[in-house]
């Protein structure tokens, strides 16, 4: 019961840690969003669709701390945007399948 809380808790702060670490120009903040979003990345990459991609999303986070550290932020939305659509598709298809 506990691992479903932590799970899908862990995806808003994920991506609310990383959104605040761009707008403050924190690449600490950023790298805990990645660690945060690992699970789900773990979780996906065991997906049949995710032909093992799903591993690299925390990548795309660590890439944006990288940007942030930098002084970029252009390229640190861009590298979190796949973050981002993933997630949201994951909690589509959640939610879609509820409904089906």
């Amino acid at each position: 019961m506990l691992f479903p809380i932590l799970f899908w808790i862990s995806i808003p702060a994920s991506l609310i840690c990383s959104v605040i670490g761009v707008l403050k120009n924190n690449h600490w903040l950023v790298l805990t969003g990645a660690a945060l979003l690992f699970p789900i990345s773990y979780y996906f990459n065991g997906s049949p669709s995710s032909n093992g991609l799903g591993i690299f999303l925390p990548i795309f986070q660590v890439v944006s701390a990288a940007a942030v550290r930098k002084g970029n932020k252009l390229w640190a939305w861009l590298f979190l945007l796949p973050a981002f659509l993933i997630v949201f598709w994951f909690i589509f298809v959640a939610v879609f399948y509820q409904f089906s």
